[in-house]
């Protein structure tokens, strides 16, 4: 009977084994696609030009703009400007853009880190249209657990910080989001991230943006919460990408059930990744942004006057 038992167990491990091999395969792949994706908007960029931008802070940030020539029907189709405001360049972002970042929120911790870099991504974030992002973020306060947040129904009644959040500035785009002492400062420096990438739906109009952005607001309003268990237990709680998907999907494929795993901008209808949203059949990048040098780098789609 014991040797059936071991027999069993070892049988179990080794399809375990044969599952996590899979999944790493795959993620890799998925990785390298990415990287490639991004490599290639930024050789279409032709041009560039240095700049300087000053903050309302009195903080001076040196620029180089890679404007790049709108090519495909998805990219001419959507006339609007990459930037928030054409004037000055400053900030990026329209409503309904997606924000996305493969660096985790845990640079410090060596494993983790890399991990999750390399397998699922840090954050991804909605632009509401007013340099303001609408998404979902899970860290606990210091007197919050875990466990409770997953036993609650999610129903606006808790008092918990974590769950669907609107940001009071466009902080990806600060040059000052973070002070010395910060622990994550050696890593990310002053700024949210070193790279991130802005994402735009193909073929999107005005009115399926406004039923996006009504479904962000309306699980803000609720206080929505965040989703620890990522596999399970999805009604009114949400990861980051899965929040962006799941907003989405409330406007192109309204349809579908919104307690199952969304496909909208995640071709494998599984749980939703950086990855996920970036190589979606239906996203296309129209910015790319690095740190480089003590300058930072901006790749984005110009607009037909350029």
């Amino acid at each position: 009977m014991m040797c059936k038992k071991l027999r069993v167990i070892r049988f179990i491990l080794r399809l375990t084994l044969i599952f996590i091999i899979m999944i790493s395969i795959a993620v890799s792949i998925q990785t390298i696609k990415v990287n490639r994706q991004i490599e290639q908007f930024i050789n279409r960029a032709t041009t560039s030009e240095s700049d300087t931008v000053l903050f309302s802070d009195g903080t001076i940030e040196e620029r180089m703009y890679h404007p790049i020539k709108r090519e495909y029907d998805y990219e001419t189709n959507d006339i609007r400007s990459v930037f928030s405001h054409d004037e000055d360049k400053k900030f990026i972002g329209q409503k309904g853009d997606i924000f996305v970042t493969q660096e985790s929120p845990f640079p410090s911790i060596f494993g983790v880190h890399q991990i999750m870099t390399f397998y699922v991504g840090g954050h991804a974030a909605l632009h509401n249209g007013n340099d303001q992002f609408l998404e979902a973020v899970g860290f606990p306060g210091p007197d919050e657990s875990i466990l409770d947040i997953i036993r609650d129904p999610s129903d606006g009644t808790h008092n918990f910080s974590v769950g669907v959040r609107k940001s009071n500035t466009n902080y990806w785009m600060l040059p000052n989001f973070r002070n010395e002492s910060h622990k994550d400062y050696p890593y990310y420096g002053n700024y949210y991230r070193k790279q991130f990438t802005v994402l735009r739906v193909k073929n999107i109009d005005e009115g399926q943006l406004d039923l996006t952005l009504d479904y962000a607001n309306m699980h803000y309003e609720n206080r929505s919460l965040y989703n620890f268990l990522f596999f399970f237990d999805m009604k009114n709680k949400f990861y980051c990408t899965d929040f962006i998907s799941r907003s989405y999907r409330h406007a192109i494929n309204h349809t579908e059930k919104d307690e199952t795993f969304p496909k909208t901008l995640n071709d494998n209808g599984f749980v939703t990744t950086v990855n996920d949203l970036i190589l979606s059949k239906d996203t296309y990048i129209s910015v790319y942004v690095e740190n480089k040098d003590g300058i930072r780098h901006i790749y984005y789609l110009a607009d037909s006057n350029e």
